[in-house]
């Protein structure tokens, strides 16, 4: 019998690979970053769809945060549905993000955004590829071909590159201790018990929050993503501020929440939620840093915790295909490259 998810389980595994190259080129790309810009932006746009544009939730976090200039992601509909062409971006940085460099959308817009004179810097594994033709800078991932339909290697290789690029900007930025990122990424991999309990947990539910705030935020996202497009289980990620408004009416019994939450000053709030989702009976596993945490890993700063939850995310996907007995290489009805217009 042909073994499931062959391809994502080989690409999770590659990640301190990746990981370690791309932190060998951190400064690089960072001062050939800095090299296109005729001097300080007067802002800065992410422009990405899917697994794409949840690493440019954590760039656009990191460039505020070290720089406190104007950040903000494109919404790309604003272009190519409602006929809205750029203005006002003479003195601004666009980072389109494209894992393939290939969706007609994306590279579509960055040619629009370079044409009204921002400086476009492209994050692809693609360096041969539309998305780098249209871009001043390209940032290429390395991290080698990847076959399984759920991104695994090449969105944690985003992550990472987005805080590159941000410290091309100067300022305080929020880099990991790269040095030691391959290791503990390796070292979650290979610590599958936790996750495999918690996908028992999780096997007979057919929906569920993942919830988090800050740094961690674009991890919740990214696994909600991987939780949907591999189980098919109706999975929804919330801000931990944007849960509290409403959206925990949806949790109980049958429907449990993810909390995820680092070391950073806005993970306590989402810690918080435990004791109010076990007032609603709502099955609780946190994925995080702290003691006693259902699924772990060794505190770190908060840029290391994203894309650390972010691989504790994609594990907990993988366990519960397994569960389920779906195949997360080829999930139903969906392709490795997302043809938008």
């Amino acid at each position: 019998m042909t073994r499931r998810g062959v391809h994502m389980a080989a690409e999770m595994a590659e990640q301190p690979a990746v990981l370690a190259a791309m932190a060998a080129r951190f400064d690089a790309v960072s001062a050939s970053v800095a090299a296109a810009l005729p001097g300080r932006p007067a802002g800065v746009a992410f422009l990405a769809r899917g697994s794409s544009d949840n690493a440019a939730l954590l760039g656009r976090y990191a460039v505020e945060l070290a720089t406190g200039l104007p950040t903000s992601l494109v919404a790309p509909s604003l272009l190519t549905a409602y006929g809205r062409e750029p203005q006002g971006f003479g003195d601004w940085l666009v980072v389109a993000l494209s894992q393939s460099g290939e969706t007609p959308e994306i590279v579509d817009l960055a040619g629009r955004y370079r044409a009204a004179g921002a400086t476009v810097v492209a994050v692809t594994n693609g360096a041969q590829s539309p998305l780098a033709d249209a871009a001043h800078v390209t940032v290429a991932l390395e991290a080698g071909p990847e076959v399984a339909v759920p991104a695994t290697k090449t969105v944690t290789a985003q992550l990472l590159a987005t805080l590159a690029v941000g410290a091309g900007l100067g300022g305080r930025v929020v880099v990991p201790d790269l040095a030691r990122l391959p290791d503990r990424v390796a070292a979650v991999l290979a610590d599958t018990g936790p996750v495999e309990r918690a996908a028992t947990l999780l096997q007979d539910v057919e929906r569920m929050a993942v919830v988090a705030r800050g740094l961690c935020y674009p991890a919740a996202r990214e696994t909600a993503l991987k939780l949907q497009e591999t189980t098919g289980v109706m999975a929804h990620a919330f801000s931990t501020a944007d849960f509290r408004h409403g959206p925990i009416a949806v949790t109980g019994p049958g429907a449990p929440a993810v909390l995820m939450a680092g070391t950073g000053p806005a993970d306590a709030d989402t810690r918080v939620l435990s004791s109010e989702l076990a007032e609603r009976g709502a099955p609780v596993v946190t994925v995080g840093s702290a003691p006693g945490d259902d699924i772990g890993w060794a505190a770190g700063d908060g840029a290391t915790d994203c894309i650390l939850a972010t691989v504790r995310g994609q594990q907990l996907a993988y366990a519960l295909c397994d569960r389920l007995g779906v195949d997360p290489d080829s999930p139903a009805g969906l392709n490795k490259v997302t043809r938008t217009h």
